[in-house]
């Protein structure tokens, strides 16, 4: 069986009341660079009532991953100043995780490698 080659990184997210706002403005911000990007196959964001958030986003490889994370660098470092990052997740194929091991070292993720799966 194969694998199929998507690399999602999963975000949780503690949000100060104060910082609401601004944190969903970053949000929308991350997802208008969409346009600038190929192999983004997908993001969410998605609300707690208690000040909590997740992100999703599913890329096509740990190449798209970087790119994004290049491109949006400026709004991921004003997000640390808005929120409390309380975890994050890496899924995907041994070998793509593996690129993305320097990027998020200083995040400690936890890593899944997928197994099984299929995409459309």
């Amino acid at each position: 069986m194969s694998v199929p080659n998507i690399v999602s990184v999963i975000g949780y997210f503690s949000i100060p009341a104060e910082h609401a706002n601004a944190f969903r403005k970053n949000c929308a911000d991350m997802i208008e660079l969409r346009d600038q990007e190929s192999g983004h196959l997908a993001s969410a964001y998605s609300f707690g009532t208690d000040g909590s958030a997740v992100s999703r986003e599913d890329y096509d490889s740990a190449d798209a991953v970087i790119r994004h994370m290049e491109l949006g660098s400026h709004i991921f470092e004003s997000t640390q100043e808005l929120v409390q990052i309380t975890g994050v997740e890496l899924n995907g194929p041994e070998a793509e995780l593996e690129k993305l091991r320097d990027l998020f070292s200083g995040m400690s993720p936890r890593v899944y490698v997928t197994e099984f799966g299929f995409r459309i």
